[in-house]
């Protein structure tokens, strides 16, 4: 997951009018909040569901832009009680507690608690459930998971390619260029692009200022 930022305040009556949809696409930058992937095929998600909450039915900061995938495979659960809450990534710097890496070796996605909060203790917990169910299908009779590692592998491959090149060549300037645009958070699965960077310190001296801490 990555941080998002919303810009748009859309007037609208109902959730599912033209405008939300465009704002969604705009503020969440076509990706789905939590496998990361740029898609067009969406659905508009009540991150705090609507049988539960319905005085937040018609809430934009209730809205969320999901890929159709996660949605199906994302427990009913989620977010109906504090029990059961994730971390909202439109609020909580994800990234500071929750490391995703592919293991290429083992075939999966290594997610990883790197902070603990008091506070947000349950939510990291049941974020990193959910990641791994829709990553690795832990707990899924989804096949989906196996489409998404290829399609994040040969992604981290193309993106390792150009930081072997950007480390051998001696005019840096154009392949930077290109490393800021895929570690941008507008790129697909940007956050394991970004902790391959962190995770090299000559790199992540270069290009903290683009990722943060």
């Amino acid at each position: 997951m990555i941080k998002v930022n919303r810009r748009k305040k859309p007037l609208f009556t109902k959730y599912d009018e033209q405008i939300v949809i465009d704002s969604l696409k705009t503020d969440f930058n076509k990706k789905c909040y939590i496998c990361e992937e740029v898609t067009r095929h969406f659905e508009v998600e009540h991150f705090y569901p609507q049988k539960y909450y319905i005085h937040l039915i018609n809430d934009y900061s209730n809205l969320f832009y999901i890929c159709q995938k996660c949605n199906k495979i994302k427990p009913k659960n989620i977010n109906t009680s504090s029990e059961d809450e994730i971390l909202n990534c439109c609020d909580i710097d994800v990234e500071r507690y929750i490391k995703l890496k592919l293991n290429i070796l083992e075939c999966k996605i290594e997610i990883i608690k790197i902070d603990s909060s008091k506070n947000l203790e349950k939510q990291i917990d049941n974020t990193i459930e959910l990641l791994d169910r829709v990553y690795n299908g832990t707990n899924s009779k989804s096949n989906s998971c196996d489409d998404l590692r290829e399609d994040i592998e040969e992604i981290i491959s193309e993106f390792k390619k150009k930081l072997e090149q950007y480390e051998k060549i001696k005019l840096k300037r154009a392949i930077s260029k290109e490393i800021k645009e895929m570690i941008d958070i507008k790129s697909s699965y940007s956050t394991f692009k970004r902790w391959i960077i962190r995770d090299n310190k000559t790199l992540n001296k270069e290009f903290k200022q683009y990722i943060g801490e």
